[in-house]
């Protein structure tokens, strides 16, 4: 099966053959050499640089010279030549989340990022917009964020990975999606470690509950080897909830599927039963009920997130920005 043609210039000297022959989906491109070399320094490289013949069919020289590029993706590269070759009633102004991220991803290859500058806030609006309709296309906004120097976007779309995303999203593997690095990785173990952190506010409750008559009990009215109604009672009820929530036996941290805001709602929303007040006395075991410290304790959890955004992320971010600052100068 042939190849689809599409001329980008019609005095081009240069075809590229983007995609594999037996895909119906490839095409050829006739583009100008010099316009992609000015633009790229991995075309320039590719096509006047010593590596140029491993790349070519033929000779540049030669009446038909042809690149093959066949893991590009043709849509995206047509984008990209559209924004080389000056044809921008074709850049697409609302493009989809996965336009956007193949188009990113191929800029960066060939390192022209830095000219999609004029379309960088039009887009940003659009792909906020998508990104809040699904958690699924976090990872590839995260990327997108990154390449593009949208630094808010990034910061803030990190943390929400961290408190809204499962597990499953982090075993997609980077083969498939393209991550800035080791920003996945730190998405992913602050997710543990916090969950981690939640879950052991209730484990060492219940190692509180417990405790033996040797060891302090958490009863603030227990005696020396006293009845222990109060603590069966408070820990019965917690165990009771964690069942209920699908958290009893507490997990491994690097088990749990869910969120860390789906941890934190269920322990949230953890009703803790008490004896009250006993009966003809002024002893009130409402004053042993761990809600408000437990609460305190996940709230302090909570509050104390690390930032997996880092020094080297936000240089890189800023960096991209500086050069669409000094490529729209040039424009």
């Amino acid at each position: 099966m042939s190849a689809q043609l599409t001329e980008f210039d019609r005095r081009g000297d240069v075809k590229l053959r983007i995609g594999h022959d037996h895909d119906s989906k490839a095409v050829v491109f006739t583009v100008c050499s010099r316009s992609l070399a000015r633009a790229s320094p991995v075309f320039d490289r590719m096509l006047y640089g010593s590596f140029s013949e491993g790349w070519s069919n033929q000779a540049k020289d030669a009446e038909d010279w042809i690149v093959n590029l066949p893991e590009d993706k043709p849509a995206a590269m047509a984008v990209l030549l559209s924004v080389t070759h000056a044809h921008f009633e074709q850049i697409p102004k609302t493009p989809s989340v996965d336009e956007l991220y193949d188009l990113t991803v191929l800029s960066h290859f060939y390192d022209v990022t830095r000219t999609l500058g004029p379309w960088s806030n039009k887009w940003m609006a659009t792909v906020e917009k998508l990104e809040r309709e699904s958690r699924e296309l976090m990872p590839k906004v995260l990327w997108i964020s990154w390449e593009m120097g949208w630094k808010n976007n990034f910061s803030a779309l990190s943390r929400r990975m961290v408190l809204e995303c499962e597990a499953a999203i982090f075993s997609t593997s980077t083969d498939q999606i393209q991550y800035p690095p080791d920003i996945i990785e730190r998405i992913s173990k602050i997710r543990v470690q916090t969950i981690r952190a939640l879950l052991d506010i209730f484990g060492e409750m219940i190692e509180n509950l417990a405790v033996v008559d040797e060891k302090p009990r958490w009863c603030r009215h227990a005696v020396w080897m006293g009845p222990h109604k109060c603590e069966s009672m408070i820990l019965g009820s917690i165990i009771f909830c964690l069942i209920r929530a699908g958290l009893w036996p507490l997990p491994d941290a690097d088990e749990v599927e869910e969120s860390v805001i789906a941890i934190y709602s269920k322990m949230t929303n953890i009703i803790i039963h008490d004896i009250g007040a006993a009966d003809n006395s002024q002893v009130d075991h409402n004053e042993c009920n761990p809600g408000p410290f437990l609460f305190d304790r996940v709230q302090a959890v909570m509050g104390e997130i690390p930032n997996p955004v880092t020094t080297l992320h936000s240089e890189y971010m800023e960096k991209q920005v500086r050069k669409f600052e000094l490529t729209n100068c040039r424009g």
